[in-house]
Parts: structure tokens; C-alpha cells; sequence
């Protein structure tokens, strides 16, 4: 199976008296809460949301470790997506900075426990390699997004960078409270989606590694919301 497409599974989260699915740990966000205009990037987040969450109860039931770790790591990244999304939906897309880089190194070592999985033995014993080496033997593609981050976002700075959204610099004074942004909000939720479309990608390749086997309904699902992820993001780009 070729990398470049996710593979495919079946799996669903528990079941409600309706017949109908709840997620694992996931809130969608209130409607009262999105700028008009940011609708199909919210359902297209809540979709991969809800891919991930069906992967991680894949990988929990499985009877090895390679399950397992896969799948605390996976709910460790879908925690941090869901932080940054809540953060950016209050305009403090900044802030959230200090956990998008997290989330980057959970997919990175969900790639790099793919590649190899009898690298999940490094993680029993505590001595997984440091971030930047497993982005390394990878080959990740993030290097200059966390550099960036680390200087601005991952630690506390007082550089122009970090800082400049606290200021109000038309009116000069400082900013106790930073208003709402459509077009911000919309270029911060294209990246969280575009990083949440990949670990749900990489999600159910890992499931696949675990199990053998390869899931089509699941698949599909993932290929669907990556198809219309590009296409929103094709038109993003237009406007």
C-alpha cells in the first residue's frame, strides 16, 4: 500500500440510545462561537476529530504495545488540536503556538513508530531520541515551523513577534484584549486543519501496521475529508 494514501478502516466510537455515534473526548465547538464564513473548516476539523477518535479505539483494543503508545500518542495530539482550536476560536491564536508544536512532534513520532515499530521499545524504556532527531530520520518537513515556534510561541519571548499582537499600535497603547479576526481565524484553522487531515492520515496507517490489516470504509472516510480539505483550501486561496 502506498504511503501517499491513507489506508482504510472500519471502526466505530460507542453508540447512543438514538442509534447515533459519540466521539471519544471530543466537543464540537458551539456555532455561536465561529466568524461567519469559517463553517466548512469547523466541520471539516470535527470530521478529522472524529477519524482520529475511531483510529485511537482501533489501536487501544489491540493486544500489543505497538497499539498502545500508538494510541496514547494519538490522544495526546488530539488534546493539543483541540486546545489550539478552542484557543483560536477565542482570537488567542498566538497562545496556541505553545501547543501546536507538541502536536507537530506527536505526528512526527507516529511516523517514526510506522517506519519501524519496533521503535515503540524506545518509548517503554524512556529513551525515545530527542524531537529534532526523530524529525531527522523521518525526514519531517516541519523544521523551519518549529524553529519559529520555539523562538516565538513554545517558550515565553518578548520579541516583536510574540508580542506584537498585545499592542495597539494605530491608537498606541496596549491591547488587554485582542478582538476576533475572520481572515486571521480563517488562515490559523486552514493549518490546524491541514496538520489534523495528515495525523488522521497517519492514524490509520498506524492502525493498519497494528492489525494487518487494511480497513476500506475508514479509508475512504479519511480520503474524503483530505479531497475536500485541499479543495477549501484551493479556495481559500482564491479569495
Amino acid at each position: 500500500m502506498a504511503e501517499a494514501r491513507p489506508p482504510r478502516l472500519t471502526a466505530s466510537v460507542g453508540r447512543t440510545s438514538d442509534g447515533s455515534y459519540t466521539l471519544v473526548g471530543h466537543t464540537a465547538p458551539s456555532r455561536s462561537r465561529l466568524e461567519r464564513g469559517v463553517e466548512p473548516f469547523a466541520d471539516l476539523l470535527n470530521e478529522a476529530f472524529a477519524a482520529v477518535d475511531r483510529c485511537i479505539v482501533h489501536l487501544e483494543t489491540l493486544d500489543h504495545p505497538f497499539g498502545r503508545v500508538c494510541a496514547l500518542v494519538l490522544i495526546k495530539a488530539r488534546n493539543l488540536g483541540l486546545g489550539c482550536y478552542s484557543l483560536s476560536l477565542d482570537a488567542l491564536a498566538p497562545e496556541a503556538g505553545a501547543l501546536f508544536r507538541p502536536l507537530i512532534e506527536c505526528l512526527e513520532l507516529l511516523i517514526y513508530f510506522r517506519l519501524d515499530p519496533p521503535r515503540i521499545n524506545e518509548a517503554l524504556e524512556d529513551r525515545l531520541p530527542k524531537a529534532g532527531v526523530i524529525a531527522q530520520r523521518i525526514e519531517g518537513k516541519f523544521k523551519g515551523l518549529r524553529d519559529y515556534l520555539n523562538t516565538h510561541a513554545s517558550h515565553l519571548s518578548l520579541s516583536s513577534e510574540a508580542m506584537m499582537h498585545l499592542v495597539d499600535f494605530y491608537a498606541g497603547r496596549l491591547r488587554p484584549v485582542q478582538a476576533h479576526n475572520a481572515s486571521v481565524l480563517r488562515q490559523n484553522l486552514t493549518t490546524l486543519l491541514a496538520v489534523l487531515v495528515w495525523l488522521a492520515i497517519e492514524a490509520a496507517n498506524c492502525t493498519t501496521v497494528g492489525t494487518g490489516v487494511v480497513d476500506d470504509a475508514l479509508g475512504d472516510t479519511v480520503e474524503d475529508i483530505k479531497r475536500r480539505a485541499f479543495l477549501l483550501f484551493d479556495g481559500a486561496i482564491g479569495q
